[in-house]
């Protein structure tokens, strides 16, 4: 493995994880050994339950953030600051505590050179059609949506994209909140970054190897199944709020209890 290709990035917003959680943390801890975890922490919250959970399995340290909520948070996900802290680094993975890892892939999906590959969200919400708007507007839908739950950024990508492009940025953001939307950072960047500047995405067929979001949708016409571990994803976001009941055999092949 090259040194410092990559980081995991897990998130933290609650001072101990729930069961289910633990079991995705174990999971990513148990699969993906040799990559260092970064703690991405509020600057108040206790991190010593992860941190003693970690210790003597797991390279591990803690990065703590000024953020309060999902807005917040999301904001921070498309701020120059948020990867400068991590230019040591080539990729991130980011493996929230309700994503779960399957096999270890990380080596592979690096040498791949795309700068953001996100779980294909399965959802008939994020298949959007290209309408006249769209087309006049220059924002015609993407193949998929990436989600950032279980994802893969490219961090002098990221760096480059947010420093150029801040007031842009900034201005949607500002726009959002005057139309009272909400931001969700990963559907942004799906739509938003590749009409800004050169930013490499696999096609769909590709990044359903990759990672999956399983929302809505019909399980028969996924491109995976539950009774067969070679057709999974390298791994999932979500198992733990939604379909959980179709994801616990692939979790208790995986060696789990639940």
């Amino acid at each position: 493995m090259p040194e410092n290709l990559l980081t995991i990035l897990i998130p933290l917003r609650l001072a101990e994880p729930s069961p289910l959680e633990i079991i995705s943390l174990d999971q990513t801890i148990k699969v993906l050994h040799k990559y260092p975890i970064t703690f991405m922490a509020p600057m108040t919250l206790d991190t010593t339950w992860y941190e003693n959970y970690c210790q003597g399995k797991i390279e591990a340290h803690v990065e703590r953030f000024d953020w309060q909520g999902s807005q917040a948070f999301a904001e921070l996900q498309l701020d120059a600051h948020f990867y400068q802290r991590f230019l040591a680094y080539k990729y991130m993975l980011i493996c929230h505590l309700d994503a779960f890892v399957f096999r270890d892939e990380v080596e592979k999906w690096c040498s791949m050179d795309y700068d953001y590959i996100g779980s294909v969200i399965y959802n008939p919400r994020w298949v959007l059609k290209n309408d006249l708007k769209r087309k006049l507007t220059g924002f015609s839908p993407p193949e998929y949506f990436g989600n950032g739950g279980f994802a893969l950024k490219k961090i002098s990508s990221f760096y480059h994209i947010t420093s150029k492009y801040r007031w842009y940025l900034q201005f949607n953001f500002w726009l959002r909140k005057k139309r009272g939307q909400g931001l969700l950072d990963d559907i942004f960047l799906t739509q938003h970054f590749p009409k800004l500047t050169t930013f490499k995405m696999p096609p769909r067929a590709l990044a359903e190897k990759f990672g999956a979001a399983y929302e809505v949708w019909d399980a028969d016409k996924l491109p995976f199944t539950n009774q067969d571990d070679s057709t999974l994803p390298f791994g999932i976001h979500a198992w733990i709020q939604l379909n959980q009941d179709y994801w616990k055999p692939s979790i208790r092949r995986a060696g789990h209890a639940i």
